[in-house]
């Protein structure tokens, strides 16, 4: 069976859905920040470098130590409690107070980028049907409602943050099955890099972290009633 690095569609995809995803928030804040104060505009910065900081460990992380069920639990327990730390915090907590929250969700459109274990499965047989179904087709739904919710925020329709909640919780939840149907239903490839590099960053570390932060931008805004204005 030929190795995963035989496969550039797998190489484009992860690594234009890291680009995207990263790029993407870390414009969002320090666009956000711009107009701020000088400690607003110091910490987008700093996320802008921890960003590149993580994709590059990411990156080690996955070639030298590789998937698997102990190293998994660091790389998404540390991003997420760093995460939820910041995001209470006064110079964070500024900021997503005025962040675009239709872009914020939209950005979550990276996620149909999970069909590629669908790809990996019907053209190469290299992951199970089981797993390629349930995260695949969990990821791709949740990517291609992203523009919906985002839309639905920016209109400030009477829905929308509710519309938020179930998005989230639809996002969170794949993330969570998607791990669960690889100890089911197998998904030995899953460990080749780049492959790895989704459940080790893309996956479940970034995306529960990106839905994270959205949830608490969209409660903050929505406390201060400035969720994204009715446009005419």
């Amino acid at each position: 069976m030929l190795s995963i690095s035989s496969y550039p569609i797998i190489w484009v995809v992860v690594f234009g859905a890291a680009a995207i995803g990263l790029s993407g928030f870390g414009y969002l804040i320090s666009t956000t920040a711009k107009s701020m104060s000088a400690t607003e505009q110091a910490f987008a910065r700093s996320i802008r470098i921890g960003l590149v900081v993580w994709l590059v460990l990411a990156n080690v992380y996955a070639l030298v130590v590789g998937l698997n069920f102990v190293s998994f639990i660091p790389v998404l327990a540390i991003p997420l409690l760093i995460g939820t730390y910041l995001m209470f915090q006064p110079t964070p907590t500024a900021v997503l107070r005025c962040v675009p929250l239709h872009l914020l969700i939209l950005l979550g459109s990276y996620r149909v980028a999970g069909g590629i274990f669908v790809y990996a499965h019907n053209q190469h047989d290299l992951l199970s049907q089981g797993f390629a179904t349930n995260a695949g087709w969990g990821d791709v739904l949740t990517g291609v409602l992203a523009p919906f919710v985002a839309y639905v925020v920016y209109k400030n329709l009477g829905f929308a943050y509710a519309a938020v909640v179930v998005w989230t919780c639809i996002g969170i939840g794949d993330l969570i099955v998607a791990p669960i149907s690889a100890n089911i239903f197998g998904a030995e490839r899953l460990v080749d890099f780049p492959l790895n590099l989704i459940p080790l960053f893309l996956g479940p570390p970034f995306g529960i972290l990106l839905h994270c932060v959205t949830l608490r931008a969209a409660w903050l805004q929505r406390d201060a009633d400035v969720v994204e204005p009715q446009s005419g």
